[in-house]
């Protein structure tokens, strides 16, 4: 099958730095050209070379994960165009005027001329009640390719990890006088103060390497579509973690996974004190952490599983 993948232009693919929807789909070009596909990937925010491109290219299927350019759905006029959302407020329609995400969700509202291809259920919804066609509504969940990163039977550090952009979306701020937590990440704005700990933008390849040397994971985000990918790049290197609710969406309950209600989000006790015994009952647990993070986010079996048999039966 052939099949393009849309990116945003903004940075290069694979990305050089930090940069989640890049990384994600250098991973689907990755595993569906291993698996015997044809793919290509477009990544220009040059709308009319976008359009150009997908014209000359001759796919089966065309997948936007960009949906900044809803307005040229009309134009690329392709019989099984598929587009994803990686929109973080997605679900919170309070911010849209703030991001001018009306004028998106008015496209996907008719959307007759493509498909959506939601991360989450959550996702399906908010596109439906807007008044997307459900019979033109799909989900296949975000993963994560094992390959690139280390794992240890071990921890080296008694130490808390967080590495994710940090924003005050992901309130980092609540933890950042923390001494047993360590930041790493873009540091975008906002009310994360402390340069004690934070380690900055470090490159994906240290990234790789470091995030099993942790005992566990931290992420408290007060708005999230689905569960990160940055929680389950962790659980593949073998850390519990200790997350919000809104992080949780798609985690289990097991005994290496926290989750802090919302109601207790500003206890400072409660939350030092779940950090605390989550990396000690996590330590344990490494092999079976791993296992769980691969069998249930690894993006090869999803994207076999998945996201493949949806575009055959698009095709069908």
């Amino acid at each position: 099958m052939r099949i393009a993948q849309v990116g945003p232009g903004i940075m290069p693919i694979p990305p050089d730095g930090w940069g989640a929807v890049e990384m994600l789909i250098w991973d689907y070009y990755q595993i569906l050209t291993k698996q015997g596909h044809d793919v290509e990937i477009i990544n220009t925010p040059d709308r009319n070379k976008i359009v150009d491109a997908i014209w000359a290219g001759d796919f089966d299927a065309v997948h936007i994960h960009y949906d900044v350019f809803h307005d040229i759905f009309k134009q690329i006029d392709h019989p099984c165009l598929i587009v994803s959302s990686h929109y973080p407020f997605l679900n919170t329609p309070q911010m849209w005027s703030r991001d001018n995400y009306h004028a998106v969700m008015r496209t996907y509202s008719n959307n007759k001329n493509f498909y959506v291809l939601a991360s989450s259920k959550k996702d399906i919804n908010t596109f439906v009640t807007c008044g997307a066609n459900p019979d033109r509504v799909f989900m296949s969940r975000l993963g994560v390719r094992p390959e690139p990163y280390a794992f240890h039977d071990e921890p080296r550090y008694d130490r808390t990890l967080c590495f994710s952009q940090i924003t005050d979306r992901k309130r980092q701020y609540l933890i950042q006088d923390y001494e047993d937590v360590d930041f790493m990440g873009r540091l975008e704005y906002g009310r994360f103060k402390n340069h004690q700990n934070y380690f900055g933008e470090v490159p994906r390849e240290f990234l790789n390497h470091e995030i099993t040397k942790y005992s566990n994971f931290t992420l408290l985000s007060e708005v999230e579509n689905t569960t990160p990918l940055v929680v389950k790049e962790a659980l593949i290197c073998g850390l519990g973690v200790v997350v919000s609710e809104s992080v949780a969406v798609e985690l289990d309950e097991q005994p290496f996974i926290r989750v802090i209600p919302e109601r207790l989000i500003n206890n400072d006790k409660y939350i030092r004190n779940a950090l605390k015994d989550n990396r000690e009952a996590s330590r344990k647990y490494r092999k079976e952490i791993r296992e769980y993070g691969i069998q249930k986010f690894g993006l090869e079996n999803i994207l076999a599983n998945e996201y493949i048999p949806t575009i055959e039966k698009l095709l069908a």
